[in-house]
């Protein structure tokens, strides 16, 4: 008795940590020019810009999750995709503050799924330990394997981002390397460009305009490059949240 009311306990302290890891990770992402959001628990909060130096909550947009979610990213326009699990759910927003299930348009992966990004189109990256599938979305809300090929990682892969098209940013630890699809459709390598944070890294964006933003804590620093691939902190642009 006392070996199965053990085993009990550990079940439900399993099932504890694992709700607690879902309601309590940050992350940030990238929106648009104007906005990017940051998610904590079960809340995203968007922060606005004019000049992709210096950030202002923008109140009455915030989107809160039915329940715990371990992911979310913006999709395309007005969407944004929360995943729980292998299961991605879209909701839309009517870009004065409301938030609205998008029925008939979920994506479930048949593989387990350690992340998600979005590529460019309608389409998604799927991350699954060392490899990353691609998807594409069509307009009666189905989901398809993309044409594009997988990509599998030599080392391990802490996030994935789509900078441009047929570009994706992998960050392993603090070094973000950068990989294209050349003319055949294989991924290659970009050499020259690879980014290496001073400092912690709790989660990472990419800006339009060349610039990673770095999550450590509850602060974001701002990292630009140049034509040479030489990444320079961009000081006094911090932001604290």
């Amino acid at each position: 008795m006392r070996k199965a009311a053990t085993f009990f306990l550990l079940i439900i302290l399993a099932m504890f940590l694992s709700q607690c890891k879902k309601t309590s990770k940050t992350q940030v992402f990238y929106v648009n020019y104007r906005f990017i959001g940051i998610r904590e628990g079960s809340t995203v909060k968007f922060y606005e810009t004019s000049n992709q130096k210096t950030w202002a909550y923008s109140p009455g947009k915030d989107f809160t999750g039915p329940g715990s979610f371990d992911d979310v990213f913006h999709f395309v326009g007005p969407y944004i995709g929360v995943r729980n699990g292998r299961t991605i759910k879209f909701y839309e927003t009517n870009k004065q503050g409301g938030w609205y299930y998008s029925a008939g348009k979920d994506f479930t992966s048949p593989d387990d799924v350690d992340g998600v990004f979005y590529f460019f189109g309608n389409s998604i990256g799927v991350r699954s330990g060392r490899t990353i599938r691609f998807y594409d979305t069509h307009k009666d809300g189905t989901w398809t394997r993309s044409t594009t090929k997988d990509f599998v990682s030599r080392g391990d892969i802490g996030g994935a981002f789509s900078p441009i098209v047929n570009y994706i940013g992998i960050r392993d630890g603090k070094t973000v390397k950068f990989y294209s699809l050349n003319g055949l459709g294989t991924w290659i390598y970009v050499a020259g460009r690879n980014f290496v944070s001073p400092g912690g890294v709790d989660d990472l964006l990419f800006l339009n305009n060349g610039v990673i933003g770095v999550l450590k804590d509850r602060t974001i620093k701002f990292y630009e490059v140049d034509k040479e691939g030489v990444w320079t902190y961009r000081a006094g642009t911090d932001f604290s949240f």
